[in-house]
């Protein structure tokens, strides 16, 4: 079993730090996914998770679906289980083993910061382009850290290769044999090939961000993107990380209501991008 990294403690240490500057709200609401709470978790490997603060502000949380994860969800029960608590005793279930309280915790820790931001009057730069602001060479490799399906493309008619990581050897199998024209590899270490990466916001869940950016040492740039990076970018930035891309919600009833049913909250969210050396620190915004 790999060592477990620091950065769960650095992301919540970092939430921390600002609470002792701005007093954080408590949590409002828990959001599941819809399938879960209707017990169609066989239906799909993942969904997103949410927890809304007392003052409106979201953060997200991929989450993996399956038997364990639908008893403990079961037994949380209603929408409403966290009402009232603390988010920042919420969000220190990040740092923990269990994986549903380790989505809700890094949920919780994204509302916290999307809270600050709004306080504070701060709107990140809306992404550019689906691809982390990655705009591949012809002729250079890119990395992809977790498959993204809708991204392949855009990638190849660059005139880029392409190379997918993934850690689950059945997905590997899959994807080898629909997508032939690419290398698809448990090796992370094929990231040491790559001249971009564009890497999945699991990772922060998953706790493999330090093990590839390690792999990926000689790239020009290595992108996180995806809802679950809606944190502080600083403890990301200071790994070498180069920009992350999250989610923050704009339209609340919509996403409450897609939550709800289980529809789509696309329009009810807008991605931003945010560049290492566009971004001030934390402490110069907080001034």
């Amino acid at each position: 079993m790999e060592k477990r990294s620091d950065l769960a403690e650095d992301l919540l240490g970092q939430v921390r730090a600002v609470a002792r500057r701005l007093s954080p709200p408590r949590v409002a609401r828990l959001h599941l996914p819809a399938l879960l709470c209707n017990d169609m978790a066989a239906k799909k490997d993942a969904e997103f998770c949410a927890v809304e603060l007392e003052d409106g502000a979201f953060g997200l949380s991929y989450m993996l679906l399956g038997r364990s994860v639908s008893d403990l969800a079961a037994r949380l029960g209603a929408s409403d289980v966290l009402a009232g608590q603390p988010a920042l005793e919420v969000a220190q279930g990040f740092a923990g083993s269990d994986p549903l309280r380790r989505a809700i915790g890094l949920a919780t820790l994204n509302a916290l910061t999307q809270s600050v931001w709004r306080r504070l009057g701060y709107a990140p730069p809306c992404a550019g382009n689906s691809l982390g602001e990655m705009r591949p060479r012809p002729g250079e490799t890119v990395g992809m850290v977790g498959f993204f399906p809708p991204l392949v493309a855009q990638v190849l008619s660059c005139g880029a290769r392409l190379v997918v990581v993934e850690l689950d050897p059945q997905t590997v199998a899959r994807e080898q044999g629909a997508h032939p024209e690419l290398e698809v590899t448990l090796d992370r270490r094929a990231l040491g090939r790559c001249q971009r990466v564009l890497a999945t916001s699991t990772m922060l869940l998953n706790d493999t961000l330090d093990a590839m950016l390690g792999c990926a040492q000689g790239a020009e740039s290595f992108a996180v993107i995806g809802p679950s990076a809606g944190c502080w970018p600083d403890p990301l930035f200071a790994r070498g990380v180069s920009l992350v891309g999250g989610t923050r919600i704009t339209d609340p009833e919509h996403f409450r209501r897609a939550m709800a049913d289980g529809s789509s909250w696309g329009g009810a969210a807008e991605k931003y991008a945010i560049a290492r050396g566009q971004w001030p620190g934390w402490e110069d915004l907080l001034r």
